[in-house]
């Protein structure tokens, strides 16, 4: 087939179909949008229309930004080769190397180079084992790191859905939420309440011999559905893995580069300072580029660690233009300003919408939480999905976070503009008068043709956790939410 020739919509289904796995699904799977080109903070479908891009959360600086793609391609008509050997070959990873740490604090010093996120946080385990000599990792329940083996095994997200399980060494501690946890929003001591339920889990594991050599998970929990930790629980959970002789690896895949806006990676938010960090592709603006970074002397636990984790002339040219556009264009100032507006916005529509539950986010980090009813704080997955669908016919596009896929997630290039943000919260606003519209509609419809029945009393929505021993347990008084992560060690 002519390269030259665009097909049509039906001619890349039908490739797609016949030569992609079917496990790789589409976004929108039912209703398919073919992009052909981005600019900014939009992507152009062949139809013709600009989407607002909110979930591809790849393009920090805005997609196919000019100074960018300059860089790509000037540095790629010279020389795009990782000599490993030929160090004076390198000066473009030297220079992004102290670019990047010029970002971090002081015992930050050694830039290790991958070409995803995946990769990048496999390779932090590994240093996590080679430096403390201990295998255990802990993790956050719900969490997800990664597709490769070694991350599949400590993803609750992954694992509980494998025959094999949780593996003994993996430790999951209670994820500390704030919306649909047990301790109140405005409790002054929730921190500690969420951190002796952890604490609880790690006792047990060092009270059977047990190992933990580091502690993974992201300062926001983004998978979780933007789930904000509360102030304070970070550093309580980092000096325990600390005090016991682990090491703490914070994921920025998703959450850092600017993002946060007041600081560049958002551990710097809460206060805290990791090991190790790990970041994906926003460094290069979706160019596969990733990165370990932390001291030398974690980094040379690992034999010829050196030769092996270097950046290819492209990426460091990209990075170092990614970098720059960041702090030339202000884009972290535009994160803060417009991350608090939209807040404010999307908190307003939540008192008119009774499908909202909570609100909640960090810079341009924004996740809006789908319920079927205010007060019983069902998650409502199946209303969450009709709504990114309708914003979809409206040119926007959104992901679907949290373990039941119910959290409206916000996650744009930090170029949006405040008519960007007009246009979600209009377009929002009127899809969810549609759809209680059509509920209320549904309601009268079943009223009117059934005889009204007694009420039962309304119960509030906490979800049962679940022991990955197999059995279900409940968070009645009787056996607290602790016991649910009993470790199988």
């Amino acid at each position: 087939m002519d390269g030259n020739v665009a097909l049509s919509r039906q001619q890349t289904l039908l490739l797609r179909q016949n030569y992609i796995a079917d496990t790789c699904e589409l976004h929108f799977n039912r209703e398919p949008i073919k992009i052909v080109s981005s600019r900014g903070q939009y992507l152009i479908g062949d139809d013709g229309f600009e989407y607002l891009d909110c979930a591809s959360r790849t393009s920090n600086v805005g997609h196919c930004h000019p100074r960018v793609v300059r860089a790509a391609t000037s540095q790629m008509s010279v020389f795009n080769t990782c000599i490993e050997d030929v160090v004076t070959c390198m000066p473009l990873e030297r220079e992004y190397s102290k670019k990047l740490l010029a970002t971090l604090p002081s015992n930050f010093d050694v830039c290790l180079f991958t070409n995803s996120g995946a990769e990048a946080n496999d390779l932090a385990l590994q240093l996590v084992r080679s430096y403390t000599q201990k295998k255990g990792v802990v993790v956050v329940d719900g969490s997800f790191h990664g597709s490769v083996d070694l991350l599949i095994d400590i993803s609750p997200s992954a694992f509980k859905r494998m025959p094999t399980g949780k593996k003994p060494w993996v430790h999951v501690v209670p994820c500390p939420d704030m919306y649909r946890g047990p301790y109140a929003p405005n409790d002054p001591d929730a921190a500690e309440k969420h951190f002796q339920e952890s604490k609880v889990v790690l006792d047990r594991v060092l009270a059977r011999n047990g190992e933990l050599g580091g502690l993974i998970c992201e300062p926001v929990f983004v998978v979780h559905g933007v789930t904000i930790p509360p102030p304070g629980w970070l550093n309580k959970i980092y000096n325990y893995i600390h005090m016991h002789g682990g090491l703490v690896v914070a994921d920025e895949i998703q959450t850092g580069m600017g993002r946060p806006g007041t600081h560049f990676w958002a551990f710097q938010t809460m206060g805290v300072i990791p090991d190790i960090i790990t970041a994906g592709k926003p460094m290069g603006s979706g160019y596969p580029i990733a990165a370990v970074i932390t001291s030398r002397r974690i980094a040379n636990s690992l034999p010829a660690v050196y030769n092996n984790y270097h950046c290819s002339p492209v990426a460091a040219a990209m990075g170092i233009s990614v970098l720059d556009i960041i702090h030339s264009e202000r884009l972290m100032n535009n994160a803060v300003l417009l991350g608090e507006q939209f807040m404010l916005l999307l908190k307003e529509l939540k008192t008119r919408h009774i499908y909202i539950g909570d609100v909640r986010g960090l810079g341009l980090i924004i996740g809006v939480d789908i319920v079927c009813g205010r007060e019983s704080k069902k998650p409502s997955p199946e209303l969450a999905e009709k709504i990114s669908y309708r914003l979809k016919d409206q040119q926007v596009i959104v992901a679907n976070e949290g373990e039941s896929k119910n959290v409206l997630t916000f996650i744009p290039p930090l170029c949006l503009t405040l008519s960007d943000i007009a246009k979600v919260i209009t377009t929002l606003d009127k899809v969810l008068m549609e759809l209680e519209v059509v509920q209320l509609n549904d309601i009268q419809g079943i009223f009117s043709e059934a005889q009204p029945q007694p009420s039962s009393s309304r119960v509030s929505y906490l979800p049962h956790r679940q022991s990955y021993e197999g059995s279900e347990t409940s968070d009645s008084d009787e056996q607290t939410c602790m016991m649910s992560y009993d470790c199988m060690d």
